[in-house]
């Protein structure tokens, strides 16, 4: 009788190993023949169940290795994709730290250049409100200087001046008191008497202004000659003689017949001399004396011919 046992391809080295065993000792009974036990029955016969029993359970648990295994990788192939998850998130994580700090030192440096504008920005406020203030002292003494009365503020509704609001926080140097404001001129005495008032106090430039004023308004007036020459004048005591010199040749030409007339040709004598021009200078003084020879300004011009 010849058996024929089934391959049963097995992982387990154990289960291999205990196969081998079974193996040759199923080998042995049959090459000592056929035996029976004690109820009679046959060994062989009885070995066969026992076989495929153990045939079934290996199957069984090849099948249970089968799913274990297919269970493990699944579980490895989870956890590979949870680990790249959780890399890739830490990953993220890391650069929106470094987003949050690059935006945390941006928000610094903004933050300093913020103070330190502001703190420039209210230095050159406080410097503009001085100097307003200071311009507005030179317009005040100015209106004084030409007895201009200064106009109103604007008001919004044409009955109360607007306040003026300075901004908050911003310390204001107050500038030098002003002067109490000059009265308007109105007679040619209280313009001639504010521009003699300039001329003595070396404000030509100012005595120039109420004179052309004076001109402007009164243009008839018999006075426009001696306003013409105080301009003059100014000039003159300015040091600036070629500019006289032409001031007070339009006294000559407006008024030539006025008693201020000599008077100007002789003082083109003297800025001529100022300007170190002796010859052009006697040419006035002479004109001076034979034009206007009974007038105290010839009188003087002689005095400048006579002296060496």
């Amino acid at each position: 009788m010849t058996y024929t046992f089934p391959h049963v391809p097995l992982r387990d080295p154990l289960m291999q190993r205990s196969q081998r065993v079974l193996v040759l000792g199923l080998a042995a009974l049959v090459a000592s023949g056929c035996v029976v036990n004690r109820t009679g029955q046959s060994a062989t016969g009885q070995m066969e169940k026992e076989l495929a029993e153990h045939q079934r359970r290996v199957n069984e648990l090849e099948a249970g290795s089968e799913d274990v295994s297919r269970r493990v990788g699944q579980l490895e192939e989870v956890t590979r994709s949870r680990g790249q998850e959780d890399i890739l998130r830490m990953d993220t994580m890391e650069q929106l730290r470094q987003e949050v700090a690059n935006a945390r030192g941006d928000f610094e440096v903004l933050q300093h250049d913020y103070s330190t504008f502001e703190a420039a920005g209210l230095g050159y406020q406080q410097d503009a409100d001085w100097r307003m203030g200071y311009l507005e002292l030179r317009v005040a003494n100015l209106e004084k200087s030409l007895g201009v009365r200064a106009p109103p503020p604007p008001s919004k509704d044409g009955s109360e001046a607007a306040a003026v609001s300075q901004p908050t926080g911003v310390a204001v140097t107050s500038p030098p008191p002003v002067a109490p404001e000059a009265p308007l001129a109105s007679t040619p005495d209280e313009y001639f008497a504010l521009i003699t008032q300039n001329l003595q106090d070396g404000k030509g430039a100012a005595a120039r202004a109420v004179a052309q004023r004076f001109i402007r308004e009164n243009p008839k007036s018999d006075r426009v000659a001696e306003a013409l020459y105080r301009i003059a004048e100014s000039y003159q005591n300015e040091s600036d003689f070629v500019s006289s010199v032409q001031a007070f040749q339009a006294v000559i030409d407006a008024a030539g017949t006025s008693t201020w007339a000599p008077w100007s040709m002789l003082r083109q004598g003297e800025c001529m001399s100022a300007l170190g021009r002796p010859d052009d200078a006697k040419v006035f003084w002479r004109a001076t004396a034979d034009k206007y020879p009974k007038s105290k300004a010839a009188k003087e011009a002689r005095t400048h011919l006579t002296t060496p």
